[in-house]
């Protein structure tokens, strides 16, 4: 009888909040990867999926689920965007319409305007800081477009809230952290209670009023259902974004003769954010919990078992790119093959709006400012699951 194959024991060393890791993850990454396509870490007891394969099986075959501690959807629960099945299919599927890639096209001519708003005064060049002046405000205001709420005098409060909030994903999240992001989380849970209060009596064509008709008919989803769905909407559109931003401009200015041959064949645009996504995706990792025998690449997870879906791993798993998976390069036939939004059910909704937005914001600063360079600084990198700099600065040259 053949002998089925056993995930690799990993040692104690690995430590996804070093700043040596947090800065590079990508090195550390790939000596587990060589161990093996689907490792245990011993101090977490988490099961990793490391190879593009196994990532791909994972995200698709393993449900959801809820992560073992202390429940961190007590402000947000019922989440349809956390369930397997019709019980998120039916949700989902309300929004289908607003974002294909055709619908989404009337959005490009408002992030052209918020990009403009944002270099205004800048015509012949200077200082830009990447996250707050144009890394929030473009996701920010097209969320708010697209759901149809109003502006905020507080907005760097909800920013805050909101990253906090996005954090509670984190797969290594010490107590003191869980602490403190649930006290935001509950503050983001009391301001979304109020902007529902408010759109009840302002309703229209927007992706809010949508989802509040459709859970008083009560067929779809539930009216208790309707803050955790728009919570999941403000933090997938308002952060994903703002980091995968910072990250693909400093990746292209780390890599001049990318952004040099960028800057002469910008029809290689497209094909140069899907690059961007595979190299230095923000989301490196999904989580997901195993209800039943799983096989993934002949091995067997066991039920019960938290289990982490390693993107940034697959989008550089040689096993899939060859020896060039360490290599940033515009021109990759197959670079919209990566994973940088999961794959399977729970494949991330705002992809076209993701990729909109990052073709206008690079697609202006290559045209308007073709000699940009990234002067020399110390980046903070704080999150190893959403990844990017706490703050980029560029030096705008024409």
């Amino acid at each position: 009888m053949p002998i089925s194959p056993e995930p690799t024991m990993g040692s104690p060393a690995f430590d996804p909040r070093s700043p040596e890791y947090l800065k590079d993850p990508y090195a550390r990454l790939a000596e587990l990867r060589a161990q093996g396509p689907c490792h245990v870490d011993p101090d977490s007891g988490q099961w990793f999926l490391l190879g593009y394969d196994e990532v791909g099986a994972g995200l698709t075959r393993i449900t959801r689920g809820q992560p073992d501690g202390p429940d961190r959807h007590v402000h947000f629960p019922e989440n349809p965007f956390s369930f397997d099945g019709p019980g998120h299919t039916g949700p989902r599927s309300l929004l289908a319409a607003t974002f294909a890639n055709r619908a989404l096209a009337q959005f490009r001519e408002r992030a052209q305007q918020i990009v403009d708003d944002a270099l205004r005064g800048k015509e012949r060049g200077g200082e830009l800081r990447v996250i707050d002046e144009i890394g929030f405000p473009l996701p920010y205001h097209i969320t708010r477009d697209i759901l149809g709420v109003p502006d905020v005098e507080n907005r760097d409060q909800l920013r805050d809230w909101t990253w906090k909030s996005l954090e509670l994903i984190d797969a290594f999240l010490p107590d003191d952290k869980l602490t403190e992001n649930m006290e935001a989380a509950g503050q983001l849970a009391g301001h979304l209670h109020e902007v529902l209060e408010w759109k009840r009596s302002h309703l229209g064509d927007d992706v809010f009023s949508i989802i509040i008709r459709a859970a008083d008919e009560g067929e779809i989803m539930r009216p208790q259902q309707i803050l955790p769905f728009i919570h999941t909407l403000y933090l997938a559109g308002m952060h994903t974004t703002v980091n995968q931003t910072a990250l693909s401009l400093y990746t292209l200015l780390q890599h001049r003769e990318q952004w040099d041959l960028l800057r002469s064949k910008p029809e290689l645009l497209e094909n140069a954010v899907e690059e961007i996504l595979r190299f230095e995706p923000t989301a490196q990792y999904m989580r997901r919990t195993t209800e039943r025998d799983v096989d993934v690449g002949g091995i067997t997870i066991p039920p019960g078992v938290n289990v982490v879906c390693w993107i940034a791993s697959a989008n550089r798993d040689e096993a899939q790119w060859g020896p060039t998976a360490d290599r940033f390069d515009i021109t990759r036939s197959n670079a919209r093959q990566h994973v940088a939004f999961g794959k399977g059910p729970h494949v991330c909704l705002g992809s076209w709006l993701a990729r909109l937005e990052l073709q206008v914001v690079l697609g202006t600063i290559l045209r308007r400012f073709p000699n940009t360079t990234m002067p020399e600084q110390e980046l903070v990198w704080s999150s190893n699951v959403i990844r990017g700099p706490e703050e980029l600065v560029l030096r705008l040259e024409p």
